[in-house]
């Protein structure tokens, strides 16, 4: 398993002048991916997972909080809440199937700072990773009726197509 990652932490400045930062996942932060998820509205939920969950699976947050750097990364936004804490705002995330150079992504961003770009940034990031770990292609299945992640990858270069034998899903492959 791949541990060393060569990530840069970057800060980003909100409309507000509230600053963010997005770093890797870090092995302690399942307390805070439980949370972004709890303030997660119904709808936002249902359009991550494709369909309706109120608790993340234990199997999940395992997942996602042990990554092999060689064929996976997550991301993380984080800011300071008002007691100084962190907070994840937003995580994105790619995998790769064994001996694959196609990665597949996901994305959740807080209904709270949704549209301030932070998803933007997670994506991007994200994409310049894949691109520094020599991936090819990143994949997606995005639900027909998620607008705004639609609206998001068509901004970043993906190209969106409809699924012949599925017409709730679509999806959006970006060449690295």
């Amino acid at each position: 398993m791949k541990t060393a990652i060569s990530f840069p932490n970057k800060t980003y400045t909100l409309d507000s002048g509230e600053h963010y930062l997005i770093r890797p996942i870090h092995s302690d932060d399942r307390d805070r991916i439980i949370e972004l998820f709890n303030h997660l509205s119904p709808e936002s939920r249902y359009l991550r997972f494709a369909h309706a969950i109120s608790k993340l699976p234990d199997a999940f947050l395992d997942d996602i909080l042990r990554l092999d750097y060689a064929k996976e990364m997550a991301l993380v936004a984080v800011i300071r809440n008002k007691q100084g804490d962190e907070e994840i705002i937003g995580i994105s995330r790619y995998v790769t199937p064994p001996n694959n150079n196609v990665c597949e992504f996901s994305l959740s961003v807080s209904d709270h700072y949704a549209a301030h770009g932070i998803g933007t940034h997670l994506m991007l990031d994200l994409i310049a990773y894949a691109k520094e770990n020599q991936l090819q292609e990143m994949l997606g299945y995005v639900l027909s009726k998620n607008l705004k992640m639609l609206h998001l990858v068509s901004e970043l270069g993906f190209e969106v197509t409809k699924l012949d034998d599925d017409p709730d899903f679509k999806t959006v492959s970006l060449l690295l």
